[in-house]
């Protein structure tokens, strides 16, 4: 009877913490899980300018940008995450916590460091076509509490989602100014879970047990976009990211017991509009709209054998608004920095599960890039350039408002959320 109530348990936790594994913001630096790191260039502009060209970075967001750049060109950049979000549990049961030692109520920080890289390549075949290749993690998240014993254990402790994401391309200028470009996403996750399982009342999470689940999947999509150049001084870039759907399949372990499980994971479409514009010889102002559909994410479900179960979360979709600035200080040192505001998709108490500090943000970024002669001479290039960022992303204050397997509501709050992003990269001319 005790194995038969453990795996009852488990499988509605993986319910719970698949839907928190699909919703945590832990090591994406964007709204819900989505990676808005990709070139370190765009960090320094706070994403401004990003479907708009002047770094072929700039084809994660719009494969047609691969078309501003003549030959063999290569970039990476590798950006390191430092996170920090504090979550409390305030309630257990509709029984107010207030007065309870610091041990069951406070999880501590959740976040874990985490470092996020990308590389991508262009090669001009002809005057008017170009073949290009994105190699990026564009989801990805990483939480787990200081305390892994306070109450909120028994909705989360580990939660972890790795992505690499493969993106051929195909660039093609169609007229004088205006280039189109199209790709396909191949895409691999990889989830883990920890959590731990409520097998009695009170809780005692010092010796309930704690379950994992693990999975993984292979998604496909497709990127497309166009690039107009009006005037050798304006370029306005439209690009688009496709919704992909991971069905993630693999295995829930207790001790003592071990199943298969999978859960879906649907991941939204992304639509960038961006400006670049030249306001003075050496001096471009940059802008970007941007809009995700997180609102295709209505619900997680965990399948088993004999059945489901699942959560609601029902997510918004999610805005990203920025604006920002290049200057050429010299031939060889550009400085540039940027603003965004972030609208959350989520804005519900009930849709911020317990590991998810996610809510609106605000992002202050610099960033400087140097044309090394060093460097060239070094990799036998005609141009090289080196790249580096930095961005302090403001979090505002949520609440959540969860629920056991076991029907048991849990509420408190996530506080002093914030990131710092450090950024470095190289862009070659080969």
């Amino acid at each position: 009877m005790r194995t038969a109530k453990i795996t009852a348990n488990t499988v509605r936790l993986a319910a719970i913490s698949v839907a928190a594994l699909t919703a945590t913001a832990g090591a994406a630096a964007a709204g819900g899980i989505d990676i808005h790191e990709q070139s370190t260039v765009f960090l320094g502009s706070a994403s401004a300018g990003v479907a708009a060209g002047g770094s072929i970075g700039s084809m994660f967001w719009n494969p047609a940008a691969a078309g501003q750049f003549s030959g063999l060109n290569t970039e990476s950049a590798y950006t390191l995450i430092l996170p920090n979000s504090d979550v409390n549990v305030k309630s257990f049961g509709g029984t107010s916590l207030s007065g309870a030692p610091a041990s069951v109520t406070d999880g501590g920080d959740i976040t874990i460091p985490a470092l996020v890289g990308s590389s991508y390549g262009t090669y001009q075949v002809s005057p008017d076509l170009w073949l290009g290749i994105a190699i990026t993690s564009p989801f990805g998240l990483a939480t787990k509490p200081d305390n892994t014993e306070y109450y909120g254990s028994y909705l989360g402790v580990t939660s972890k989602l790795l992505t690499v994401n493969a993106n051929p391309t195909i660039a093609y200028r169609i007229a004088p100014g205006v280039i189109i470009g199209a790709g396909v996403q191949m895409e691999w996750a990889q989830a883990k879970l920890q959590f731990r399982e409520l097998t009695g009342f009170p809780p005692n999470p010092a010796s309930d047990p704690i379950a994992q689940f693990r999975g993984n999947d292979w998604a496909f999509g497709g990127t497309a976009g166009i690039l107009l150049q009006p005037t050798a001084s304006t370029s306005i870039g439209l690009g688009y990211r496709s919704q992909l759907t991971h069905d993630l399949s693999g295995g829930l372990k207790v001790p003592g017991t071990a199943f298969p499980a999978s859960s879906t994971l649907n991941l939204p479409d992304l639509v960038t509009l961006s400006l670049r514009q030249e306001v003075a010889p050496r001096a471009r102002l940059l802008g970007t709209i941007e809009w995700t559909n997180w609102s295709r994410f209505k619900n997680v479900s965990v399948s088993f054998p004999g059945g489901s179960l699942g959560e609601s979360a029902n997510w918004s979709d999610g805005w990203f608004f920025s604006v920002g600035g290049e200057y050429d200080y010299t031939p060889l040192l550009t400085l540039r920095s940027g603003v965004a505001y972030e609208i959350s998709p989520i804005d519900d108490p009930m849709g911020r599960l317990i590991q998810v500090p996610d809510n609106n943000r605000i992002w202050l970024n610099i960033g400087a890039s140097y044309k090394c002669d060093f460097c060239r001479s070094l990799l036998h290039s005609e141009e090289t350039t080196l790249d580096i960022g930095y961005s302090h992303v403001f979090i505002q204050d949520g609440a959540f408002d969860d629920i056991t397997p076991q029907g048991v509501p849990v509420t408190g709050n996530v506080t002093d959320a914030s990131f710092d992003l450090v950024s470095v990269g190289m862009r070659t001319k080969w």
